[in-house]
């Protein structure tokens, strides 16, 4: 009897580990793939309305419930990378205005992005720009 239960210990410490292991690497080549995401964006039942800036002179003013929800999702395209060139200016500034009173800032150009007073380096260039730009700023000319 004791030769079973050693052998059983022995099993699940193994596969723990494995299991561990196989994580661990899932999560490395994750981050790889994608980036990592922005942490900290508010969700869409926290906002009440969002400001975009575009550039110097264009602004945009959302309250509609689409929007926000779309505006709080498009956030997930700005993944980002540990090592890349961060460079530029900001285009684009999204501001969250929460029904808490608080404001929450994103800015991005095509290759970088500024949260929480920090550069990084997107992984996906120039996608969130172009997007937002398309939705909420060509709609005039049409």
């Amino acid at each position: 009897m004791e030769k079973t239960k050693k052998s059983w210990k022995f099993f699940s410490w193994s596969t723990l580990g494995v299991v561990l292991v196989s994580c661990v690497l899932n999560a490395i080549i994750w981050v790889g793939f994608h980036g990592f995401p922005l942490v900290g964006i508010p969700e869409k039942e926290e906002v009440e309305s969002v400001t975009i800036f575009y550039g110097e002179e264009k602004e945009r003013n959302i309250a509609e419930s689409e929007d926000i929800d779309l505006l709080v999702k498009a956030c997930n395209l700005l993944n980002y990378q540990l090592w890349g060139e961060k460079k530029g200016d900001p285009e684009l500034t999204v501001v969250y205005h929460l029904k808490n009173g608080e404001d929450v800032k994103v800015e991005a150009n095509g290759t970088t992005v500024w949260w929480r007073g920090k550069a990084y380096a997107i992984k996906e260039k120039d996608t969130f720009v172009n997007i937002l730009q398309g939705l909420f700023f060509d709609r005039e000319r049409q």
